[in-house]
């Protein structure tokens, strides 16, 4: 159960994501399309890797995770429907703003994948771009439920955004409304000059027992920022134009390594930093 965010602090934008689940394989992608450079974050699921946050170049942010419904919702999603997992692609690699995205999907309507054994259990997705643009899509009724930016930050846990459009930030319940309302609380107190540092300090308050992955990522620099296993003591830092990640803090050096083949896998890392 995931917290993400998309902030913008005096013209800037700064991103955050924590990744709780059971232990998993994670693997981490730096590749190009066209004029674009693009990072995919990715997790072992059903012997497959599946994206669970991108960027690219342009400054386009894209994240999706678990959300529970209410107990009377039904998914009305079928067959013809868009793929929850198919639209990281599209995102990325044609949009440089959320805007654009959107504009892709028109009236093209998103579902999401459920679990027999979790019916209540599907996944939102957070979209935002360096402008000031983020909004949250998820699964309604034949349709799309879009829940926008507010006051300069928008997050995402685990409940349906779209239920609480009009309600105080405090009044929202459900999974991990906890963690959105901490959250919440100390964006709105540090939202002035909000950097790298105060990202990180989101995600250790929000942090679960199952974090497995703390990604902030700064697009006017086109570098992103991650640590593993609730270990914030260490990070490292992967720059998307040059293609590289090399240990930032926590660590005796600062080796550089190269993504010469495109992907990373997150357990050979740790091992060759330990």
């Amino acid at each position: 159960m995931c917290t993400s965010f998309a902030i913008y602090s005096q013209e800037k934008a700064i991103y955050g994501m924590n990744f709780d689940t059971d232990e998993i394989d994670l693997q981490l992608n730096v590749n190009c399309y066209n004029d674009m450079n693009l990072f995919y974050f990715s997790a072992l699921a059903g012997n497959k890797y599946r994206n669970i946050a991108g960027f690219n170049s342009e400054g386009l942010f894209i994240c999706t995770q678990a959300v529970k419904y209410n107990s009377d919702f039904k998914s009305s999603c079928d067959e013809n429907d868009w793929s929850a997992f198919d639209i990281f692609d599209e995102a990325l690699k044609k949009s440089k703003k959320t805007s654009e995205f959107f504009g892709f999907l028109n009236k093209r309507v998103i579902s999401y994948p459920r679990n027999p054994l979790y019916p209540d259990l599907g996944l939102h997705t957070m979209i935002a771009d360096k402008t000031g643009d983020a909004q949250i899509l998820e699964e309604g009724n034949d349709t799309n439920i879009v829940a926008p930016i507010h006051n300069d930050f928008i997050i995402m846990t685990n409940f349906p955004n779209g239920d609480f459009k009009e309600a105080d930030y405090n009044k929202v319940y459900g999974l991990g409304a906890d963690r959105y309302i901490c959250a919440h609380e100390y964006i709105n107190d540090h939202i002035h000059g909000f950097g790298i540092k105060e990202a990180f300090e989101v995600l250790s308050k929000t942090s679960q027992a199952n974090t497995l992955c703390s990604i902030v990522y700064d697009p006017s620099k086109n570098e992103i920022y991650i640590s593993f296993k609730k270990d914030l003591r260490k990070k490292w830092k992967i720059s998307i134009m040059e293609k590289t990640i090399q240990s930032l803090e926590g660590f005796l050096g600062n080796n550089k390594i190269q993504f010469t083949n495109g992907e990373i896998f997150v357990n050979d890392l740790i091992r060759l930093y330990k």
